[in-house]
């Protein structure tokens, strides 16, 4: 029998990008229950660029974790048109909006291609009947994402452009730190036009502040990454950022 501690690491090992540690890995598991929740998740589920995991109306069936790449949410109203609610990568869960009612509330696509664990949610439902320390992780893990989710739109309705840039560049690093990841560089694997669109900016607004960042030696934007070079700094304009009209 292998000893626990060593297979907790090499669980840990195995999942320590992936949001799904905090399932894999509550203490005082069975080697047994360790193997059924293994088998539950469909691992490495290919994503085409653009291609959409589930849509707005859709019935509830599975959740998913990004294990690579990039996607965004988006909701479109009665009148056709889009908001992007947010930008999800390694780590993250995608399809909780479901869960109140057992039907998505927005559509979920892929911003390259991405490799997703799907977790479906009947099967899930049945496991964490039996392993309550599983209930209790799971609920955890789906209160933190929402209470993130809320806690950043409400921090951008409150700022000026260089503020919403900044505190987005601030959330995506502390995003990264929190899954055992270098706190830089962030992935703006997003099109500009869908970045300007989540912020609620113009286009040319959203370029102009990275431009000004990066000409003050805060951030370096390198195609789809952007480098952190004064952390303090872009802490501290993201804080003074109150709302005022862009000048």
């Amino acid at each position: 029998m292998v000893a626990p501690s060593l297979q907790l690491d090499q669980l840990s090992e195995t999942c320590s990008h992936c949001s799904l540690r905090y399932l894999c890995l509550p203490y005082g598991l069975s080697q047994d229950d360790i193997l059924e929740l293994e088998r539950l998740v469909s691992t490495g589920v290919p994503i085409r660029a653009s291609e959409e995991l589930f849509v707005q109306g859709d019935t509830l069936e599975d959740i998913y974790a990004i294990r690579d790449g990039s996607m965004k949410t988006v909701v479109v109203d009665e009148d056709g048109l889009e908001q992007i609610l947010g930008f999800y990568y390694p780590g993250d869960l995608l399809g909780l909006d479901g869960f109140a009612d057992q039907t998505h509330h927005c559509t979920a696509v892929a911003l390259k291609p991405t490799h997703v664990c799907r977790i479906p949610v009947g099967r899930l439902d049945r496991l964490v009947d039996k392993l309550p320390s599983l209930r209790h992780q799971l609920m955890r893990l789906m209160s933190q994402a929402l209470s993130d989710e809320e806690k950043l739109l409400l921090t951008l309705g409150r700022k000026n452009s260089m503020g919403r840039i900044c505190s987005l560049l601030l959330t995506l690093s502390r995003r990264r730190e929190m899954r055992g990841l270098a706190s830089s560089p962030v992935s703006l694997s997003m099109k500009r036009l869908d970045l300007a669109n989540f912020l609620s900016m113009r286009l040319e607004t959203v370029s102009r502040v990275l431009t000004r960042l990066q000409r003050d030696g805060v951030i370096c934007v390198r195609q789809n990454d952007v480098d952190i070079l004064d952390i303090e700094a872009l802490r501290a304009r993201s804080s003074q950022g109150a709302w005022v009209a862009d000048q």
